[in-house]
């Protein structure tokens, strides 16, 4: 017997995931046959293929976020639709398209977010320090004070990120998070991302960028 010290973090698993859609002709077009993996606490998981290769369907799925029409999902071996209010914190997803509010700023934005995500047993203080790591860690400093909408694509990128990187989830799903950004700002991030995982969170990512494949 073999104990192993992971803290909060979650052992995901995917046991013969399905999915299909309808499409014309009264037949049918297979987006995810019969897929089974499992990615240990800790691992940095990229997954990758070209445009409509069904990234973001595999990927939705092992979130919980769609149901496959067969299979299952697993988080420590639990059902993950059975159990979903046991995990709902412990989740983090960013999807590609933006969810943010425009006319806020990036500091007020994440604010609120803390508010609603983060303990209540926190005080300000500490719910400040959380929000005030976080915009450093994205280096977003220089534009805290600045509306969303007017911010770059790759600005508006990292505060989605950031909303989820508030929480400190165990398992932290993300959807082309570099896409639209600079090569700096890219292996900044994945380079964040290949420190969480070290520390015990599970990060997977869809991508068809390989530049930094190797992290």
């Amino acid at each position: 017997v073999q104990q192993q010290e992971c803290g909060q973090a979650i052992r995901l698993e995917g046991i013969g995931l399905s999915r299909t859609i309808p499409v014309k002709g009264n037949t049918e077009r297979s987006l995810l046959h019969e897929i089974t993996l499992t990615i240990a606490p800790g691992e940095f998981v990229g997954i990758l293929g070209p445009s409509g290769a069904g990234k973001t369907t595999l990927l939705t799925t092992l979130n919980g976020f769609t149901r496959p029409d067969r299979g299952q999902v697993l988080l420590d071996e639990i059902p993950l639709e059975a159990t979903e209010s046991m995990f709902r914190n412990v989740i983090g997803y960013v999807p590609q398209d933006d969810i943010l509010h425009p006319e806020l700023s990036v500091e007020a934005s994440l604010e609120y977010s803390a508010r609603l995500r983060l303990s209540p047993d926190l005080s300000p203080t500490q719910r400040a320090e959380i929000v005030n790591g976080t915009i450093e860690t994205l280096g977003l400093s220089q534009v805290r004070e600045t509306p969303i909408h007017r911010l770059s694509g790759g600005q508006r990128k990292r505060v989605s990120i950031g909303a989820e990187l508030l929480v400190r989830p165990s398992l932290l799903f993300l959807d082309e998070p570099t896409s639209g950004l600079d090569p700096s700002t890219e292996d900044r991030l994945m380079r964040h991302f290949r420190r969480m995982a070290e520390n015990g969170t599970t990060v997977v990512i869809t991508t068809h960028v390989l530049y930094n494949l190797a992290l």
